[in-house]
């Protein structure tokens, strides 16, 4: 929303033209390029003639910066991630991926973006769930999901939890049987990251008040799968999730090394 006028008087104050350049304003009109600038962070040189600098804010060629989310993140993190680096604000960006009961936890996928500053909530909300639809068709999630009984959405509930409960992706398969055979069996998952998730500050250690929170993600109080996400989960969790080992476990506990041993 900025006007030639404003783009000008910044390109002065840089000193990437000269002050009262009415020769760069007359060329704006004369090529009528008033509504064609393109805002942004740019990398320019007083070296430049006028029609190279103009060629760059036509074609909007603004810096861009690597952000990578990290797998796990919820959207929340993501959020305060995004703001930090000035890509779009926080309270946008919730709103937008968390509209009263539809969220998209669970469909911004982690990776590492190239985005300008002031990239905005909505852009980068479209480019995170396009690039989950576009790895979702190529990894094939909905076929191989309905060939083991489960929607897509399902998969990446339980796709989150795995997750959250497996910091080795080498355990994500096994961590992903003990849940699959619990579903199976009609168990609860007791999964410690659903109670995590209810908390605001997630707790180095749960204790038993922790396990009776009354939540629909109380994976200790109720049945099944919980109603969505708890985090944005990476590839392989998504995978593990499709594909788990072909084991009878029902456990796992967290030994002395940070890896769980399954029983």
């Amino acid at each position: 929303g900025t006007n030639a006028k404003e783009i000008v008087d910044v390109l002065e104050e840089n000193e990437i033209i000269r002050k009262n350049n009415y020769t760069f304003r007359i060329l704006i009109k004369l090529l009528k390029l008033e509504d064609q600038l393109k805002y942004g962070e740019y990398n320019l040189s007083p070296s430049m003639n006028m029609l190279q600098i103009l060629d760059k804010l036509v074609k909007g060629e603004v810096i861009v910066y690597k952000i990578t989310i990290p797998e796990g993140y919820t959207c929340i993190k993501i959020a305060e991630l995004l703001d930090k680096k000035e890509v779009a604000e926080k309270e946008v960006f919730l709103k937008l991926v968390k509209d009263g009961e539809k969220t998209s936890e669970g469909n911004l996928f982690p990776d590492t973006y190239e985005v300008p500053k002031k990239y905005g909530a909505e852009k980068i909300v479209k480019l995170m769930l396009s690039n989950f639809n576009q790895i979702a068709i190529e990894n094939k999630f909905t076929e191989k999901a309905e060939k083991i009984g489960f929607s897509l959405d399902e998969i990446i509930i339980l796709a989150s939890i795995i997750e959250k409960e497996a910091k080795f992706s080498e355990e994500k398969n096994k961590v992903s049987s003990v849940f699959h055979n619990r579903l199976k069996k009609g168990m609860k998952l007791q999964s410690c990251a659903t109670i995590q998730y209810i908390l605001e500050e997630p707790k180095e250690r749960l204790d038993e008040n922790d396990l009776k929170i009354d939540s629909p993600y109380n994976t200790y109080l109720y049945k099944g799968l919980p109603p969505g996400p708890i985090c944005n989960p990476g590839l392989d969790s998504i995978m593990a999730a499709l594909e788990p080992e072909k084991e009878d476990y029902l456990y796992f506990v967290l030994g002395e090394n940070g890896r769980h041993i399954f029983s």
